[in-house]
C-alpha cells in the first residue's frame, strides 16, 4: 500500500517509519513541492496541517487521512466524507501522548511555583534557601476540559495532594477515577477558577471553543494564580492574556502552545518575565513516538486488509458518495 507522510519533519523518523511500515511503499513528501506524491497515495499521514478539498482533489486513490496524534482540527471531515475517505486520529491516552502532555503541564506548574529561573540567579549569586516557592500540595487546582489530557492532568494533581475542580460541558461518568473532587459546567468556568492556584486548560480547539478563554475568566482568577495552556493557542484570546499579565490579574502563565506554529522568534511572550514557554513538546516523547507509530501502523494493516481503521472521526467516510 502507498503511504505518504506529509511533511519534512517525518524525515527524522525515516528509519522508524521504514521498520514499522515494512511491506508498504512509504514516501515522505514536502508539502511545498510534493503534490505529485499524492497522485497514488492510499494513506496520508499528517501533522497539524490543513487537509481540505483542494489537497484531497489531488489524491484520487486516497482511502485514509491519518492524523499523527490526537488533534485533527485541520482535517475537513466533510470533504473526506464526500470522497469516501476515512479520517482518523490517534487516541491520546494510553499512547504516551496525553500522559506526556500532562507531564508538561506539571513542568510549567513547577517552574512557576518554584520560581526556577529566579532560583538559578540566586544559585549563581552564591545564595541558598531563596527564593521561597509555592507548594503544590494542599492547593486548589482547576482543569478546564476533561478529555483524555484533562483527566491525565487531574489524576496526577491528586497524586500531588491537590484539590481538583474539573470543568467540562458534561460530567464524565468515571470522574471519581480521575481524582476530580468538584465538577463545574463549562458555562460557569469563571466560578470554577476562584480560589484556584493553578488553572490548566486542556480543551480541544473547535469553532465553539475558539477564544473561549478571555477577560472574564482571567478577571475571575486570583491575583496570585497561574494559568497553564497545554491545549491549543486558539482557545485563548491573546490580547486578554496580555492584559491579564500587564494589569496583574494573574501571577504568571505557562504555555506549551502559541497562536502561530511555527512561532515567531520575536514573539514577546518568549521573553516575558512572567511567562514560561515550551515549543509544543507535550506529546513529543519516547513513549508517544512508539505508541503513535504502533497505532498508525496498525491502521495501515487494517486498511490493507480491507477492514475499517480505528478511531475514525467520520463514520460515513468508509462509503464513497455517488457523484
Amino acid at each position: 500500500m502507498k503511504v505518504v507522510f506529509w511533511g519534512k519533519e517525518f524525515l527524522r523518523l525515516k528509519e522508524s517509519l521504514e521498520r514499522a511500515f515494512a511491506g508498504h511503499d512509504i514516501l515522505i513528501a514536502d508539502p511545498e513541492d510534493g503534490r505529485d506524491a499524492l497522485a497514488e497515495a492510499e494513506m496520508l499521514v499528517v501533522r497539524p496541517v490543513t487537509v481540505d478539498d483542494e489537497l484531497l482533489s489531488g489524491a484520487p486513490a486516497l482511502k485514509l487521512v491519518q492524523q499523527w496524534g490526537a488533534g485533527a482540527e485541520g482535517i475537513d471531515l466533510d470533504a473526506c466524507t464526500r470522497r469516501g475517505i476515512c479520517a482518523c486520529n490517534v487516541p491520546s491516552i494510553g499512547t504516551g501522548n496525553a500522559e506526556g502532555v500532562a507531564e508538561v503541564a506539571f513542568l510549567h506548574m513547577l517552574i512557576l511555583a518554584k520560581r526556577f529561573f529566579r532560583a538559578r540567579e540566586k544559585l549563581l549569586e552564591g545564595k541558598v534557601y531563596t527564593p521561597p516557592g509555592i507548594a503544590l500540595w494542599g492547593k486548589k487546582a482547576c482543569v478546564i476540559g476533561l478529555g483524555n489530557v484533562g483527566r491525565s492532568v487531574s489524576v496526577r494533581m491528586k497524586a500531588f495532594g491537590m484539590n481538583v475542580t474539573g470543568v467540562n460541558r458534561t460530567l464524565p461518568a468515571d470522574h471519581a477515577r480521575w481524582g476530580i473532587d468538584t465538577f463545574v459546567p463549562l458555562t460557569d468556568a469563571e466560578k470554577a477558577v476562584k480560589g484556584a492556584k493553578f488553572v490548566v486548560t486542556a480543551l480541544a480547539l473547535t469553532p465553539e471553543t475558539e477564544n473561549i478563554i478571555g477577560e472574564p475568566l482571567f478577571r475571575a482568577m486570583d491575583r496570585d494564580a497561574f494559568f497553564i495552556n497545554v491545549a491549543r493557542g486558539g482557545i485563548v484570546k491573546r490580547e486578554a492574556l496580555e492584559r491579564a499579565l500587564e494589569e496583574e490579574w494573574i501571577a504568571g502563565a505557562g504555555l506549551d502552545v502559541l497562536w502561530e506554529e511555527p512561532h515567531r522568534t520575536d514573539d514577546p511572550f518568549l521573553a516575558h518575565p512572567k511567562v514560561v514557554v515550551t515549543p509544543h513538546i507535550g506529546g513529543v516523547n519516547d513513549a508517544s513516538l512508539e505508541g503513535v507509530l504502533r497505532f498508525i501502523a496498525g491502521n495501515a494493516a487494517l486498511l490493507a486488509g480491507g477492514k475499517t481503521p480505528l478511531s475514525c472521526l467520520n463514520e460515513s467516510g468508509t462509503e464513497r458518495e455517488t457523484p
